[in-house]
């Protein structure tokens, strides 16, 4: 005879369960799930506006005498707010100064850190919103902190705005085939020496194709974009350049020069990577 796995009681012959104790169970479930959904919409709504943060301090202290959550499951339901508190802020495309003070004041008075509220990306988006924000004011930002020295040669008045790391550097490089060509015929001129006529390569045929050259850290910075990797290093001043090219996953480059191929560097973020180079090119014209 077993016993059941919710009260620890005998559930009879063959069975590991009461009926009554898995219904008792999927209700707890459900009520636990509605109260983690509550208490994300109140911290949407506390980020929205300031008065609601009454409502959200009364409805955290309401969850915990109810007992349904643990204390990990309260603070997963409080950071997945926080995130969607991101989104919503983000949904017009524009980051406003009051938002990101209020999403700011929020993280700091729960304590959470950036690795707890970026497991989804939330805070990445929130950081270069603000940058992008600051790009289109004229104003060069100032919020990525680096710990460590730059192994890039920074000239001066030079500001790092951003890095990315982990990046793939590519180039188009042209490839030279023959097409149509011939090996000839050998013809006996005495023992041991013979001649080779009619033998030609064939026409020439030109085809391009990306590389992988290299992968490190590329750079951004208010004058420059910069690659830094284990075998290849290189820096590009904005006025050198012609296009930018937007990719899904980064951007590529056209210098100015006549025989300049695109230069490729794969960020993982090509929409951010397109949007604050070309805009912090156009502040140094």
């Amino acid at each position: 005879m077993g016993n059941c796995k919710y009260c620890g009681k005998p559930a009879g012959f063959l069975k590991s369960k009461h009926s009554e104790c898995e219904a008792e169970e999927r209700k707890r479930i459900a009520e636990a799930a509605t109260q983690m959904m509550s208490l994300e919409s109140k911290v949407v709504a506390a980020v929205q506006n300031p008065d609601e943060a009454g409502a959200l301090k009364e409805a955290i202290r309401q969850t915990g005498e109810a007992g349904l959550l643990t204390k990990d499951q309260v603070r997963a339901a409080l950071i997945n707010g926080w995130c969607q508190s991101v989104n919503k802020c983000l949904e017009d495309g524009i980051l406003e100064e009051a938002e990101e003070h209020r999403l700011v004041a929020f993280k700091n008075a729960l304590g959470f850190s950036e690795e707890d509220l970026d497991k989804h990306g939330a805070h990445s988006r929130l950081v270069k919103a603000a940058v992008l924000r600051d790009v289109l004011g004229g104003v060069i930002p100032a919020r990525f902190t680096i710990n460590e020295t730059l192994p890039i040669n920074l000239q001066k008045g030079e500001k790092v705005v951003w890095v990315f790391g982990n990046s793939d550097y590519l180039e188009d490089k042209t490839k030279r085939t023959y097409q149509g060509g011939s090996r000839g015929v050998s013809i006996r001129v005495m023992s041991g020496l013979y001649y080779r006529v009619g033998a030609f390569k064939g026409s020439p045929v030109y085809s391009t194709e990306r590389v992988l050259v290299d992968k490190g850290y590329v750079y951004i910075t208010n004058k420059h974009i910069y690659f830094s990797g284990p075998s290849k290093s290189l820096r590009v001043p904005y006025n050198k350049i012609v296009s930018f090219l937007p990719f899904d996953d980064g951007i590529g480059i056209v210098r100015d020069a006549q025989t300049a191929k695109p230069q490729i560097f794969k960020t993982g973020d090509g929409w951010f990577t397109y949007n604050l180079l070309v805009n912090l090119a156009q502040m140094g014209n």
